[in-house]
């Protein structure tokens, strides 16, 4: 998923705005692939929350709760649902570390370009 990506040292306004530029397209990109791995997120916890239910219900004649609750957590579908619910979950944490190393990128870019600024009016 993540394309390396480095600042250049002493980099110049040109390679800033460049490195800026890039920031932002990526950022966009990921963005959009965020959003929709969190509605699969959802949907798959909704799938999850769903066959817990069913299974709680088919297992409710157990002698107490914790064995009803332990049967249904065991059930097949409820497996199922769970390993997928953890498998979209899990893409959608990668995503959202990626987007937020794009972001942590941009504001570092950002503050090259503030103390340039202030460079350029001999302040340092």
């Amino acid at each position: 998923m993540a394309k390396e990506f480095n600042i250049p040292q002493n980099a110049t306004f040109k390679q800033i705005s460049e490195c800026l530029a890039e920031c932002s397209n990526q950022m966009a990109s990921v963005s959009e692939k965020v959003g929709t791995y969190k509605a699969d997120v959802a949907l798959k916890e909704t799938a999850y929350k769903r066959a817990m239910a069913r299974a709680t219900v088919k297992h409710s004649g157990q002698k107490n709760a914790t064995l009803t609750k332990a049967m249904a957590e065991l059930d097949p579908q409820v497996i199922k649902a769970q390993d997928e619910y953890d498998g979209v979950n899990a893409i959608y944490i990668i995503a959202s570390g990626e987007l937020s190393g794009w972001e942590a990128q941009f504001v570092a870019l950002r503050k090259m370009v503030s103390i340039r600024e202030i460079e350029l009016k001999g302040n340092i």
